[in-house]
Order: structure tokens, then sequence, then C-alpha cells
């Protein structure tokens, strides 16, 4: 507000020719300017947004692996659970196939001296079944010359008889 009013008045003639062209292409430069700068506002906002959507997933994702790595430990426990169970049992099998081995080998043993006593009692017995089948026919041929002895012997009793 200009009281005494000791600035000249305004020259619309030139203010228009020469000033207004100016100021048009400076306010063009200030618009384009805050275009950029509300550009770089939104972007600047977006990248807010996304570093909270990123905090977010990074959240979800540390949530979920912390569930994944307590699933894996109790899977883990588990298995080593099992993996001892299934070593008892082995070493269990183990010493019960040795025991098993020891005691088909000295069954083995036991039975293949069994079975030599019983073949060399089958060859004594075999011996004394032919020695018997010779006696037999060695007693048929002396009781077949007995048998004639005795008819010869009648037959003389018989002639002195007679």
């Amino acid at each position: 507000m200009n009281i005494t009013n000791d600035t000249p008045g305004m020259d619309y003639l030139t203010y228009f020719t020469q000033q207004m062209p100016k100021d048009l292409a400076a306010m063009a430069a200030l618009r384009d300017e805050l275009a950029i700068r509300q550009g770089a506002l939104a972007a600047a906002q977006d990248t807010v947004k996304l570093k909270a959507d990123a905090v977010a997933a990074l959240a979800a994702a540390n949530e979920e692996a912390a569930a994944l790595r307590a699933a894996a430990k109790a899977y883990l426990l588990d298995a080593k659970a099992q993996k001892t169970a299934a070593d008892a049992r082995d070493k269990e099998l183990s010493a019960r196939e040795d025991d098993f081995v020891a005691k088909s080998d000295a069954r083995e043993k036991e039975l293949g001296i069994r079975e030599a006593r019983v073949q060399s009692q089958m060859d004594a017995l075999d011996s004394k079944d032919a020695m018997l089948f010779a006696n037999q026919a060695q007693l048929m041929v002396d009781r077949a010359a007995l048998d004639a002895r005795i008819k010869a012997f009648q037959d003389k009793v018989a002639a002195l008889n007679a």
C-alpha cells in the first residue's frame, strides 16, 4: 500500500510488452518445477509406503521363518530320537543275529558230530548185517550138510537094523 504516492504509476504497456513475457516464462518454469517437486514428493510418499510394506513383509517373512525354524527343530529332534531308537534296535538285532549265528554254528557242529556218529553206527550195522547174511548163508550150508549127515546116519542105522 502506497500512501504517499511517491512511486510513479504503472505503465501497463511496458509491463505487457516487456515484463509480462518474462513473468509468464518464470511462472511456467515455476509451474514445471512445482510439478517436478510434487512428483518427487509423491515418489517419496510412494517410497515411504513401499518401505512400510517391505517392513510388514519382512516381519511376516521373519514370523514364517521362525515358524519354519521351530518346525525344523522339532523335526530334527524327532529324527534324532528315531535315529537313536533305530540305532538301538540295530544294535539289538545285531547282537541277536550274532547270538543266533553262534548258536547255529554250535548246532551245526553238534549235528555234524551226531551225523558222523550215526554214519559210523550205520557202517557198523551194515558190516554186521553183511556178516549176519554171510553167517546165515553158512548156517544154511551147514544145516544142509548136517541134514545130509543125519540122513546118511539114519540110512546106516536102518541098514544095520534091517
